[in-house]
């Protein structure tokens, strides 16, 4: 076939790339050395990456006793009808790459660490055994360009550093006073005080008519993440990371939205726990080995999940792609265009676009119809507010934070009203859930779709090009009143997120028998670390790596490890250059090194940084390149000659 992937890779990425994806080509051949091997156990299926071998074999041909037939969709790597399609490359291609085009085969991967052998973190496991945790419905709220550093701002920060110090001295504590009601409800969720306090020491006043009562007791509240980064500065590809437990593909623009992940998505696993609901021949099945220790009634319930967002979701492909994750309520701008021409008071506050409280009605009826008719809600809700060009509701009252250059500072102005905002609609959100009585028994997800670099941070504002940290680093947080409150430290992305849930569902008891089965198995083949046990930095020479493609997509990405503080940036193309960081010494990247080529990097990052770090950036240069060719074989992706 004329346009098979390694002659297409041939075209599009530069030799260093090289020509096959497959498992051999992985650069460190040291640390997948046949004696780091890991044998299977229980539900784990073994790690025994390189050439073909048993293990890899047992895994591949063999489907999950528990997979339904048909096959459902998002687990199309079973369907061997689809795969044969695939199976037969030419003969100057790699041997057995196509074979296993679109096939994740979590046996073979030499990235892979799982920490799903580690106990479960003490706190946690301490309400899990008390069985106070109840989950009968999951939010997975996306924030579009929301700061890690905003969410919440806390006095003493860079970033509230730079506001104070573009006012005279004389007004920074009126202006902190103001400051202060910046985020209120983003400390509530993260459990991260603002510590807001005058020149003399006093404290300030709460907002006077707070949005949401949050009623959680001291010491709860859920797992907030400290040091997380996006996997990908473009918003399309983000959302699809943060909801199927995969990485995206390094090439510009969304076209993941044209193929099949390669992961099962959130939604696609809910629907294929439905296909058990109500089934009565459980009892003869021969894979349930692991069953929920109490029984709910709500366990039982069938699935339902909703997709909501106040902007067009046509941009680049993504209603494309929020169809094929298998969500089965759609609410987007067109719904919304219908009801504005009979409503005045609805207004579009950008070029894409209405504020999200104009959905506050339409996700009120989806919740209190889901609960009327015994459904389990999957929410997923994509925020739009804080994007450029940063406007507000005429009726929202704007502020003033940045001081005497307000001109050079109007932009970030404007963002940090549009974050005040959508903090006022998270409250708003959250307050609907304890209104509707399912604050108890949620789990709410909030995690940046990227961040958003201005002039302030960087010589280049917004994302397009642009490798600034401030673009990158992003909150994620894990919600519920139930769980005892972790600010849980590492450097992880969003793809932790299905992986993190699906452990969290099994280990409250949230789901009946046939559902655990199928998630205590199914969680071992994500990439992710669940968030709920100990983060495994590196293991046996290996390092937990982590990516971010730099928008549109293909032409850099970036990569860091949670083994070390160092941040590589990586051209993709010829025109432009590498950059390396140390996040320990220089959080702000005020002082980064550039060169056009890897050797000259590793010979200026030894000279600065000492030769360890310079090994780092050696490996990370290799994996990088080998991650991008593997991310295009997993997509079944064939690159159009440019």
């Amino acid at each position: 076939m004329s346009t098979s992937l390694p002659f297409r890779l041939l075209g599009s990425f530069k030799p260093s790339l090289g020509l096959c994806a497959s498992k051999s080509d992985w650069p460190l051949k040291e640390v997948i050395q046949e004696s780091k091997w890991e044998e299977p156990r229980d539900h784990f299926k073994g790690w025994a990456p390189g050439r073909e071998n048993e293990f890899i074999k047992q895994y591949r041909d063999n489907p999950p006793k528990w997979l339904p037939n048909p096959i459902p969709h998002g687990f199309d790597k079973w369907n061997k009808t689809k795969s044969q399609a695939n199976a037969t490359a030419p003969d100057d291609s790699c041997p057995g790459a196509l074979a296993d085009r679109g096939f994740y085969n979590p046996v073979a991967d030499p990235m892979r660490i799982t920490n799903l052998k580690e106990s479960i973190l003490g706190s946690v496991q301490e309400a899990l055994t008390e069985n106070s945790v109840k989950i009968r419905h999951v939010a997975l709220i996306l924030m579009e360009s929301m700061r890690e550093e905003l969410f919440p701002i806390q006095q003493g920060t860079d970033i509230h550093r730079f506001i104070m110090e573009s006012h005279d001295e004389s007004l920074r504590d009126e202006v902190n006073d103001r400051v202060s009601r910046l985020t209120p409800n983003f400390e509530k969720i993260t459990g991260r005080l603002g510590n807001f306090s005058a020149s003399n020491g006093t404290t300030y006043d709460p907002p006077a008519k707070p949005v949401w009562n949050d009623k959680t007791r001291p010491g709860y509240g859920g797992i907030n993440v400290v040091g997380a980064l996006t996997s990908s500065s473009v918003s399309t590809k983000s959302l699809m990371a943060a909801h199927c437990g995969a990485w995206p593909m390094a090439v510009n623009m969304f076209e993941e939205a044209e193929l099949e992940s390669y992961q099962p998505c959130i939604p696609q696993v809910l629907n294929m726990f439905n296909t058990y609901k109500g089934n009565k021949t459980r009892a003869a099945r021969g894979w349930l080995s692991l069953g929920s220790k109490k029984s709910e009634k709500f366990h039982d319930y069938p699935w339902h999940s909703g997709f909501f967002q106040a902007v067009t979701d046509t941009y680049d492909r993504q209603d494309m792609f929020d169809n094929k994750m298998g969500f089965k309520h759609i609410f987007t701008k067109p719904k919304l265009d219908k009801e504005a021409k009979n409503n005045p008071d609805m207004e579009e506050i950008n070029y894409f676009g209405y504020p999200e409280t104009d959905l506050k009605a339409h996700i009120k009826e989806y919740i209190t119809e889901g609960l009327a008719n015994n459904k389990r809600l999957f929410m997923s809700h994509f925020t739009s507010t804080t994007h450029h060009p940063w406007g507000v509701p005429k009726w929202f009252d704007t502020e003033k934070y940045m001081g005497k250059e307000g001109k050079r500072h109007k932009d970030f102005d404007k963002y940090l009203n549009t974050v005040r905002f959508t903090d006022m609609w998270i409250g708003e959100l959250m307050q609907m859930f304890e209104d509707l009585g399912i604050a108890d028994e949620t789990l709410v997800v909030f995690v940046g779709d990227h961040g958003q670099a201005f002039k302030e941070d960087f010589s280049k504002t917004g994302t397009y090009e642009n490798r600034h940290i401030s673009n990158f680093r992003v909150p994620i947080s894990f919600r519920h009143p139930n769980i005892p409150r972790i600010q849980y430290e590492a450097n992880v992305t969003s793809i932790s997120i299905l992986p993190t849930l699906l452990d969290l569902l099994v280990h409250t008891g949230s789901l009946n028998e046939d559902d655990t089965a199928i998630a205590s198995d199914l969680v071992h083949d994500y990439e992710g670390q669940s968030l709920i046990r100990p983060y495994i930095k590196s293991k046996h020479g290996r390092r937990a790596w982590n990516f971010g493609l730099i928008n549109p997509g293909g032409g850099m990405l970036t990569i860091t490890s949670a083994d070390a503080p160092w941040r590589l940036a990586i051209p993709l193309k010829k025109d432009l250059e590498y950059t390396f960081t140390d996040l320990g010494q220089d959080p702000l990247e005020l002082h980064p090194l550039d060169e056009w080529a890897i050797k000259p990097m590793i010979k200026a990052v030894k000279a600065k940084y000492g030769k360890e770090a310079a090994e780092w950036v050696r490996e990370a240069d290799a994996v990088a390149h080998w991650w991008a060719a593997e991310r295009n074989r997993l997509w079944g992706y064939n690159r159009s000659d440019d």
